[in-house]
């Protein structure tokens, strides 16, 4: 297996950051977080009209690229570097993967997935758990779907959702759009403000069945790695980014007369950040090409990056404030941005201790 990016796979991270430094920076980040929305849907059909992001994973058949997960990876790493409030995981890697496990035939997904490549559409994941959004949040019959789920990932600027339920037979995923009588959503405030959430309820919503019991069980067993390996990809671009900050900040910034950064201390730190961050850096890119040539060991690579990815990005974001020092403490600072997306990323599809319990399970140590 070959672990380097291609030279095109390199040009897409590239045009990415740059689209995104321009279109979104901090400081518009912080304005669109702020909102009752917070997400830049603008910048997200921009992205989707002027680069063809949003139906990376789409087929080309849906008006999508029909592109791997390694690309997807790609833009992943750029989203999470600029702590971006966009849809791309939900919406582009982990809506677009239950999707085409689907009937591409019938039309709600058909619609939906060409939605989704012409940045139109933006999904929302309804379950009963963040640790697993495909736990069932509520019951399916001929009649509707009533469900309720506080935290559905993108909820919020959501057009379509995607939701776990409770049949007679077993769980099933439907899709259904937000604006269908008996769907009620309003925001939540969670720590990470960059990564909304929405407190969803359904009364006897009319909703289209996705994936039915056998093919929902089929799909469940693989989501979990999935998942893990993309929001791996998210934490080590905001890594990176920190890092990066804090080197800067450790040059710049004099006291006694030289640079904080030629302190032993401050040295050290910034040492130990850079070895979190390449440690990092090789389990997500280890576990994005496992997802694509499906080897046998995709869900140990998976929680593998879950684990040290999450473990990563928190300290070196804490680390940071310190490097940083008076000011690093103050909310206008932007490692507080990342500080709080690396929390709130270490629980998001299981944290650190849960993945290596899997692992334990997974390597017959237990």
């Amino acid at each position: 297996m070959n672990f380097a990016l291609t030279p095109e796979q390199e040009e897409l991270k590239t045009t990415t950051r740059r689209f995104l430094s321009q279109r979104l920076p901090t400081n518009m980040v912080r304005k669109t977080m702020e909102t009752d929305a917070p997400i830049a849907v603008d910048v997200w059909r921009a992205m989707a009209v002027e680069l063809g992001i949003a139906g990376l994973m789409v087929p080309e058949s849906a008006g999508g690229l029909g592109l791997g997960f390694v690309e997807a990876a790609c833009i992943l790493h750029e989203v999470g570097r600029a702590v971006a409030p966009l849809p791309f995981l939900v919406t582009s890697v982990l809506g677009v993967e239950l999707l085409t496990q689907g009937d591409q035939k019938e039309p709600a997904i058909a619609t939906t997935l060409e939605g989704i490549a012409n940045g139109t559409v933006v999904l929302g994941l309804m379950g009963g758990s963040v640790e697993d959004p495909l736990l069932p949040c509520g019951t399916w019959t001929p009649s509707g779907a009533s469900a309720e789920s506080r935290f559905v990932l993108d909820g919020t600027q959501a057009t379509h959702l995607l939701v776990t339920l409770t049949s007679e037979t077993g769980p099933v995923l439907v899709l259904l759009p937000t604006n269908t009588p008996g769907v009620r959503i309003t925001h939540e405030t969670t720590l990470d403000l960059t990564r909304p959430m929405a407190h969803v309820e359904l009364t006897t919503a009319k909703a289209t069945i996705v994936l039915n019991v056998p093919e929902l069980r089929r799909a469940h067993e693989s989501f979990g790695s999935f998942a893990s390996a993309s929001i791996a990809q998210d934490m080590v671009g905001g890594a990176e980014r920190v890092l990066e900050m804090s080197v800067s900040y450790a040059k710049d910034r004099h006291q006694f007369g030289r640079p904080i950064g030629g302190f032993q201390a401050v040295k050290h730190r910034l040492a130990d950040m850079l070895v979190d961050v390449e440690s990092a850096k090789s389990t997500a890119l280890y576990a994005a090409f496992t997802m694509d040539d499906h080897t046998d060991d995709r869900a140990i690579a998976a929680s593998t990056a879950k684990s040290v990815c999450g473990d990563a990005f928190f300290r070196v974001a804490a680390a940071s404030i310190q490097v940083h020092g008076g000011i690093g403490f103050t909310w206008e600072h932007d490692a507080h941005l990342y500080f709080k997306r690396a929390k709130a990323d270490q629980i998001l599809f299981g944290n650190g201790p849960l993945h290596r319990r899997r692992l334990a399970g997974l390597l017959g140590i237990v």
